[in-house]
């Protein structure tokens, strides 16, 4: 097979019901020089096999089958075996337009951009749908590091299955070993961090105000499920977060300044998670919990910098009952 123009990076892991719907949309894109490669992450239903059938009717499907080791390992496996010029993912259980990556990639030669972006569109269980677009952007924009404000990057930074990246950027296979990879042993945010250095390192980021990706809202995706870890979770991705602001963009002081937010945000989620419906701690282990993460000084101090809203505060002052009914009020609207 001639060398692709696109490496398509599917990681999979117990996602039988959509795996071939997601699979189907890739093969049927208008640009035919692509490789897929599948990493089949452990599964224990059939997600495996299914992506053994498609590798065996088109010699652009490869799969990679690995002892479970999580999505940002199977996302790096699958850099690792690329040998595509640009880069794009696809997650498991959702799907895309025919035209999604003839569209980016005539973007990127277009605008000479390192990673071309465009919007989505999310599909709730419930048939409704809502377009996941850049706000702040008005139509298609082409940009450059000086060009993002802390709310921009915010914005952007968040989802790699809707960008494809360049080579220059990623690097990859077994003679690039210090190419872009995403973080392991961090739980959250994994997207966001491989995109802060990405746009970090690009010469330009391209921005196409057309949904051309489907992302199906699973509820028993990660982020919906009970993680007895979930603030120390967060604390970790911050971490890498910060550490990304450093290296790329210059250490940033408003930049270090906004993230501190998300810090605080993933501190009221986890609020949240200690009542979710799927937790197992009884109601003294929730209290426990709240204490903890009240008297975790690094986030204490992040609020300090930040600035207080009303729950933060409610945080700073260990205002525990209050918290308790903001967790369980928030969790009977979003049903969780």
């Amino acid at each position: 097979m001639p060398k692709p123009v696109l490496s398509i990076i599917l990681p999979v892991y117990n996602a039988e019901k959509t795996v071939r719907k997601t699979v189907e949309s890739v093969l049927a894109q208008s640009v035919r020089e692509f490789e897929l490669i599948a990493i089949d992450d452990g599964s224990k239903d059939q997600s495996g096999q299914i992506c053994d059938e498609y590798a065996a009717q088109d010699r652009r499907v490869r799969v990679i089958h690995q002892v479970n080791a999580g999505v940002s390992a199977a996302r790096n496996a699958g850099i690792a075996a690329s040998g595509g010029a640009y880069l794009g993912f696809v997650d498991a259980d959702d799907w895309i337009a025919p035209d999604m990556f003839e569209r980016l990639l005539r973007k990127a030669d277009d605008t000479g951009a390192d990673v071309v972006m465009c919007d989505a569109e999310t599909v709730y269980p419930d048939g409704r749908t809502g377009t996941d677009t850049i706000s702040r952007l008005p139509s298609d924009s082409v940009l450059q590091k000086p060009d993002f404000t802390p709310s921009l990057l915010l914005e952007m930074a968040g989802a790699v299955w809707r960008c494809i990246y360049s080579r220059r950027i990623y690097g990859g296979g077994e003679a690039d070993p210090a190419g872009l990879r995403f973080p392991l042993g961090v739980k959250f945010s994994e997207d966001r961090i491989f995109n802060l250095y990405a746009f970090g390192k690009a010469d330009r980021i391209a921005y196409v105000k057309k949904p051309y990706y489907y992302r199906y809202m699973n509820a028993e995706s990660a982020v919906h499920r009970f993680h007895a870890d979930y603030f120390e979770a967060y604390q970790a991705a911050a971490e890498e977060i910060g550490n990304a602001i450093r290296d790329v963009w210059d250490d940033r002081a408003d930049l270090q300044r906004a993230y501190l937010g998300q810090l605080i945000t993933g501190a009221e989620m986890a609020i949240c998670n200690y009542y979710y419906r799927t937790s197992p701690l009884g109601r003294r282990e929730r209290l426990d919990a709240l204490k903890k993460l009240c008297d975790d000084e690094s986030l204490r101090a992040a609020i300090t910098e930040y600035g207080a809203d009303r729950k933060s505060k409610w945080i700073l002052n260990r205002r525990y009952a209050l918290l308790a009914a903001y967790a369980k009020l928030a969790n009977l609207k979003h049903g969780r």
